[in-house]
């Protein structure tokens, strides 16, 4: 109750004045407490409206499993579930024998390379004189060349296993995104079969919608789409509309791939998706944007310091929505729930002085 009256006590402390309907004086942190959504107005085709239920995957591509190369043990992770990560970010730190051993050959290799070096080196330089036959420098030349070529044998098998530092390997992130599980500890055993770490990025995902089959001619890959949560819309393009139908649903699978603005979507979550069929491009926004004041259709623009009330041309109604013909441009910021309320205040202060 309390946080009624805190309420209410905002909306009385607006103020109203300026423009030609007005302007709503309010702080950007009490929109939300007041329950005004907002929507950033894009061009649409302005045909028919698909409205189906949907679901949000994750994006497969840009979904990454961590492994270990090599058997070994967990001395240090750096990381735990929940944490985001950039691509090469350090995971865990693996001591493994086999990285161990092969460390021990580099180093054995290095030593017998650079002593077939100096040997072959000085045999040039003595054939160049003279002093020795092409056998002894030939055989040093070969000497030398099977030890460069066991050197970097050694060293590109360490180096296909990642980074090696002393005795250990550290397993890095293959990609950037959240560490969506953790399934080592410290002092686990892991090999190439144990999988670590699942890290997904959430940016750009999935949203898979069933369709039916009377709408199946209004669908089709390259359509504009917007998803719709709670928090928010957020538009989308369909690039996938499956060519069969499930037998128990007698619907159409197709998806929709979102960039997760905001990261107002997350996997699992159901929504529903629209997609918008045919007709020219033009500015499209829910008819609950729409208010009438003194017989002018209006909506209310978010600017800085709260909302401008700008009068609009309402060209066509549209499932729902409004078709504008002028006096709002794509990119800007209107409010789509709440606007009665805003109505309300604006019109009982200019009409009477005092809210209805």
């Amino acid at each position: 109750m309390k946080k009624v009256f805190a309420l209410i006590g905002l909306a009385v402390a607006f103020s109203f004045g300026g423009g030609e309907h007005g302007f709503v004086k309010m702080e950007t942190a009490h929109i939300k407490e007041l329950g005004i959504k907002l929507y950033e107005v894009k061009k649409r085709p302005a045909g028919k409206v698909v409205r189906i239920p949907a679901e949000v995957h994750e994006n497969p591509t840009l979904t990454y499993r961590v492994y270990s190369p090599v058997v070994g043990i967990v001395r240090e992770l750096y990381v735990k579930e929940g944490d985001r990560v950039r691509k090469g970010d350090a995971l865990a730190r693996i001591y493994s024998p086999s990285i161990a051993d092969l460390v021990g050959r580099l180093r054995m290799a290095e030593v017998r390379l650079r002593s077939a070096e100096k040997v072959f080196e000085r045999d040039r330089e003595l054939y160049s004189e003279g002093v020795i036959q092409y056998t002894r420098f030939f055989n040093s030349m070969v000497s030398y060349e099977r030890a460069r070529g066991e050197y970097e044998a050694i060293r590109d098998r360490l180096r296909s296993f990642g980074d090696v530092e002393g005795w250990d390997l550290i397993l890095r992130s293959p990609g950037e995104g959240y560490v969506i599980k953790q399934n080592v500890v410290l002092g686990d055993s892991v090999g190439p079969d144990t999988l670590l770490f699942s890290i997904h990025s959430h940016d750009v995902l999935w949203v898979y919608g069933w369709a039916e089959e009377s709408v199946l001619g209004d669908l089709k890959a390259g359509s504009k789409a917007r998803v719709i949560t709670s928090g928010g819309d957020i538009p989308c393009s369909m690039d996938y509309v499956s060519h069969e139908m499930d037998r128990k649903t007698r619907r159409v699978k197709v998806r929709c791939v979102a960039k997760n603005r905001k990261h107002l979507l997350r996997p699992g979550m159901f929504v529903d998706m629209e997609v918008f069929s045919g007709g020219k491009e033009r500015i499209v926004v829910p008819k609950a944007a729409v208010q009438e004041i003194e017989g002018e259709k209006v909506v209310f623009v978010k600017v800085k310091g709260g909302f401008e009330v700008r009068e609009v041309a309402v060209v066509e109604e549209l499932d729902g929505y409004y078709v504008i013909g002028k006096g709002l441009g794509e990119g800007e910021t209107i409010a789509v729930e709440g606007t009665l309320f805003l109505k309300t205040k604006l019109v009982g202060i200019e009409e009477g002085g005092h809210t209805h």
